[in-house]
């Protein structure tokens, strides 16, 4: 008798041991995986913010400035789907990048503020409106679009405007402390 009780106690333990190592392993498992999503995430906001500080940024940035000194009259002739076109809209888009990992919490707000002074009001103002001009071109070849402005704003560089705004507010409060 005692032989029998013993061997079922032991099988009993280890049936309880091994489904406390499967919710152990799941656990880590887990973990792992959450360890692996953020370092992915780093990752990504460390590439991003690698084109930022990327020795082509600044080329990049000059022919925002001279693409919007160029139409500035108003006269978007051979701007649309031109080299100038895909490049501003590409430019644009890693501030809309940046600024979609800092409303994600990827990227700290301040860092990126303290990082890029007033360079992301400065080129939102710039850039402003060439996005104007192209939500307008889009409204005209595709009709479904010109209908709602507030869908629009919405599709065109939402979080390239919020970063701007963000950064205009903290320019404000250095101006203040001064």
């Amino acid at each position: 008798m005692d032989l029998s009780f013993s061997v079922t106690n032991l099988e009993s333990l280890l049936k309880t041991i091994s489904s406390i190592a499967v919710i152990v392993g799941i656990v880590f498992a887990l973990l792992q995986l959450r360890l692996n999503s953020k370092q992915a995430r780093s990752r990504n906001a460390f590439d991003l913010i690698g084109k930022v500080i990327d020795p082509s940024f600044p080329g990049r940035r000059h022919q925002l400035y001279q693409v919007s000194e160029k139409y500035t009259g108003g006269d978007w002739t051979g701007f649309d789907r031109s080299l100038d076109d895909f490049a501003v809209r590409n430019f644009a888009n890693v501030y809309e990048q940046l600024g979609l990992l800092v409303k994600k919490g990827v990227v700290d707000l301040q860092d990126v503020m303290e990082a890029l002074s007033a360079q992301p009001m400065a080129d939102w103002l710039t850039f402003q409106p060439i996005r104007s001009h192209i939500i307008e071109e889009a409204g005209r070849r595709i009709p479904e679009l010109a209908t709602n402005s507030t869908a629009m704003d919405s599709i065109y560089w939402p979080h390239f405007k919020w970063l701007a705004e963000e950064n205009g507010k903290w320019v404000r409060e250095r101006m203040v402390r001064t």
